[in-house]
């Protein structure tokens, strides 16, 4: 019998207290989103701001789960800008992996 990896508990983390009940719960992974453009499910009372984030990275990583951002919405002339700045930040508050949306 071939030898597996153990599964891993991957949940969505809307805000910092949805990031830390996950956590908490057991999970190996989570994932968020930006309030930006880059995040299409940008709704008033969910997502983080950078300052958040961090904070959730901080929370988690001292529990041994990973932070992932969520990238959902395609970057157009008009907001580039916000979108490598977004990836940037990401990058400063290490967040171990970035999720794209998927082109087609």
């Amino acid at each position: 019998m071939t030898a597996t990896a153990p599964i891993e508990l991957v949940c969505p983390a809307g805000s910092l207290p949805a990031l830390k009940a996950a956590v908490d719960a057991g999970a190996n992974c989570v994932y968020t989103g930006f309030k930006n453009a880059t995040n299409a499910r940008n709704f008033s009372g969910l997502n983080f701001t950078a300052e958040q984030l961090g904070e959730g990275i901080r929370y988690a990583r001292a529990r041994r789960c990973k932070v992932l951002l969520a990238l959902n919405t395609y970057p157009q002339t008009d907001n580039w800008h916000e979108w490598t700045a977004t990836i940037d930040r990401a990058a400063e508050l290490g967040v171990d992996a970035v999720i794209l949306a998927d082109p087609g």
